[in-house]
Parts: C-alpha cells; sequence; structure tokens
C-alpha cells in the first residue's frame, strides 16, 4: 500500500519516458489526467490529436473509437450529438466529417456531420433519375428527366473540403428501396437538395458500382469486376437531367471480366496514394465473408487503339512503407508513422451480402442487423489478417442493430 501511493512521486524524466512510449496523443491526455504532479511534469501532448483515422464501433451502448496507434484499444469519446448516436453512418471525410443516415419520423435523412464543429449539410434523399418514355416526335423509347425517388446511400466521397458556395461536388453510391436495381452512382453540389444520375449506367451484376474516389479532378468508380468509370463533373446545366451540373463518363475495361460470378469471393477499395490510383483487393472466406487476404494493384496506362483498353492494375508487391485504410468512399494512405505499414480493413459484410457477395442494400434501406467484427490488419501475401480491435469473429455482442463500422478521417 505504501508503495501504491508513491506513483505520484515518480521522478519527471521516468514520467516523461513512460510518456514517450505512449505512441497515441491521447493516452498522453490520459496520463496527464491521472494527478496534479504528472500533469505538471508531462509535457502537453501536440495540438493535433488524431494523426490517423479512428474506427468508428457501432457498441450497443454507443459508438466508440478504435485506435490504430494505440494498438486498436478504444477511446471512449462521447463526440456525437445525441440524434446521431443510433444513426447509420456510410462514410467519412478529412476534418472529422462523418456521412450519415439520420433516423426519424419513419425515414431516414442523410447528412455530412462534423464533430468538431457540430456543423450539418444536409444531403438529397432524393434523385431525379433517367426513364424511359414514348415522346411523340422522338425516337422511341427516349431517356427523358423522371420523377424524383427516395434512394439509400451507401458509400460517398467529396471533391474538396465541404463547402455549399458551389465549388464542392459529392458522389454517393445509390439503392432505391423496393427495386431489383444494382447499385448505381448520383453527383450534386453539396448544398443541392437534389442529386443527378451519372451517364453510361449498365445494370449488369458485374457492372455494379463498388466503390468511388476523388482523384485529378475526376470521380473513380470501381465496378464489381474491377472495371472502372471516371466521372468529369462540367460546370454547366445537363439539359435532359436538369440542375446546374453535367457529368461525363469515360470507360476502363480494366478488370479481369466484364461479368464476373456473382459468388466471386472479392471486395476492391480504391485508393489515392503519391498521385496514383491503388486498388486493394481483400479476398474472403468462402465459409462466412470474413477477410482471407489483400492484394494490392496500381493503375497503370497501357498503349492500345481503343481508348477504354488503355488503362490496366498491375499487381504491387510492396506497400513501401505505405499505411493503407480502406472502406467503402474512405479509403486513404498514409506514410507511416509510429506503426508498422500495412493495410488496416473494417468490416463491411453488410454491405455484400454473405451469399452472392453483391451490394447488400436491394430491397430495403436498414437489414435490421450490421456484423461489425471483422476488423484488423493485414500485410500482402502470403500474411493473414490480424483481428487488432476489441470486438473479434465468433463474439457475443459483434453485430449492431443501427451502423456498419466506418473509418472517421482525421
Amino acid at each position: 500500500m505504501a508503495a501504491a501511493a508513491c506513483w505520484d512521486e515518480l521522478p519527471d524524466d521516468i514520467l516523461r519516458c513512460i510518456q514517450g512510449r505512449l505512441p497515441c496523443p491521447i493516452d498522453a491526455v490520459y496520463m496527464g489526467a491521472c494527478c496534479k504532479s504528472w500533469h505538471k511534469a508531462v509535457p502537453k501532448p501536440a495540438a493535433r490529436l488524431m494523426v490517423l483515422p479512428w474506427l468508428l464501433m457501432p457498441l450497443a451502448g454507443g459508438p466508440s473509437f478504435g485506435c490504430i496507434l494505440s494498438g486498436g484499444a478504444c477511446h471512449n469519446l462521447d463526440l456525437l450529438p445525441e440524434d446521431a448516436r443510433g444513426a447509420r453512418f456510410f462514410g467519412s471525410y478529412e476534418g472529422k466529417w462523418l456521412f450519415a443516415a439520420l433516423r426519424g419520423g419513419g425515414r431516414e435523412r442523410h447528412t455530412l456531420l462534423n464533430l468538431c464543429t457540430g456543423e450539418r449539410i444536409p444531403l438529397p434523399d432524393f434523385e431525379y433519375g433517367l426513364v424511359f418514355w414514348a415522346v411523340r416526335g422522338l425516337p422511341s423509347p427516349t431517356l427523358v428527366r423522371g420523377p424524383p425517388r427516395p434512394v439509400v446511400m451507401l458509400a460517398a466521397t467529396l471533391s474538396s473540403p465541404p463547402t455549399v458556395d458551389g465549388a464542392c461536388v459529392a458522389a454517393a453510391i445509390l439503392n432505391m428501396p423496393r427495386t431489383n436495381r444494382w447499385p448505381f452512382v448520383c453527383f450534386w453540389r453539396l448544398g443541392s437538395p437534389v442529386a443527378v444520375e451519372g451517364e453510361d449506367i449498365n445494370t449488369a451484376p458485374g457492372t455494379a458500382a463498388q466503390d468511388l474516389a476523388y482523384l485529378d479532378g475526376r470521380f473513380f468508380v470501381l465496378t464489381k469486376g474491377e472495371h472502372l468509370r471516371a466521372y468529369t463533373a462540367l460546370d454547366e446545366p445537363d439539359p435532359l437531367r436538369g440542375g446546374d451540373l453535367r457529368v461525363v463518363c469515360d470507360f476502363y475495361i480494366t478488370g479481369r471480366d466484364r461479368q464476373l460470378q456473382a459468388g466471386e469471393p472479392r471486395a476492391g477499395y480504391l485508393v489515392p496514394s503519391r498521385g496514383e490510383l491503388l486498388m486493394v483487393v481483400k479476398e474472403w472466406r468462402r465459409a462466412d465473408g470474413a477477410a482471407a487476404a489483400v492484394q494490392l494493384f496500381v493503375l497503370t496506362p497501357v498503349a492500345h487503339d481503343n481508348p477504354e483498353k488503355t488503362r490496366a492494375w498491375t499487381r504491387v508487391e510492396s506497400l513501401d512503407g505505405r499505411l493503407l485504410v480502406v472502406g467503402p468512399g474512405c479509403s486513404r494512405a498514409y506514410e507511416r508513422t509510429g506503426c508498422d505499414e500495412g493495410v488496416y480493413f473494417l468490416d463491411d459484410r453488410t454491405y455484400y451480402h454473405r451469399n452472392s457477395f453483391d451490394a447488400y442494400f436491394t430491397l430495403r434501406s436498414d437489414p435490421g442487423e450490421f456484423v461489425f467484427a471483422d476488423n484488423g490488419r493485414c500485410s500482402l501475401p502470403p500474411a493473414h489478417p490480424e483481428h487488432c480491435f476489441p470486438v473479434k469473429p465468433d463474439e457475443e455482442g459483434c453485430s449492431s442493430s443501427y451502423s456498419p463500422p466506418v473509418w472517421l478521417l482525421p
């Protein structure tokens, strides 16, 4: 007991040595709060307390944040407003912005929420799609602007930091409830109540939208067949779809096959890094859909007469000192600092159907249960995944009634 009473009398150099072994600035804050002598002796941590993404884990008692720098340990920080604690989260952006579907009144309200400032930017809950109509005097059938329809956002990203002055363009992968349509992509100026559907829409399973990222002025959309669509937003109205935004599309045949089998056990994520576009492929175990391995590819130019065949995915054998975090719409690359290189993944099995591995939200907006236990880290082959976050597969409490896990970007 006498020894325990002397903890607040540890020499300052010992305390600073202990603090130097804490990789996460948040842990250093907790250390300085233990007692007055420690607070006085321990240097204040850097102003930027969050240097790598946190994993928002949708626990039953409210979200908690898994920390990569702390080896996956959770920070139980009360960062979310009350009405967002039970939201469905579907992406994030730098500066602690979260894409959230707030529940209330029997429907979801899509919102971009900042956890630092509390600022909120409403997102479209409807989109103006294209429908086939037989119009007198025009070839039949003819694509014309259709009526507004409710949508469910599955993943989203932005062209720049969020503003509502018309400069920031948003893109999202959507599904429409009560239809059998495959996931598709829409675009809008941030702050606009209406999103418009992109061009070059194909409803075949192999060309369904799987992930999206923004790089060098274009939104890249990865299909289930691992082909690419590259969308450019133009500052001009679209005569067919309306609004003040027109989007044009280039298609690149980059996948292994235009029509992959529906049960192909892998998911792809687009990651901008060092001016290049990477694709991380996460392979699943067929038994339960859990992560089995990851592979890395880079988009490279190819000499070909067909413009659609001028890009290809090339296998990369090394992460070259990078730390990658992957998730639908919010994958990022970081130069390794304070921890080993590797690919950090989250459990998006609810995003993919466990049997067919196609997008889950085909008929409804809320599956009622989101699994979130298959989160961890994996190096490139022959390495196997490590489940470094608190909730592990096959444990109780590894599903959520309100949201899948999502990365919170610093």
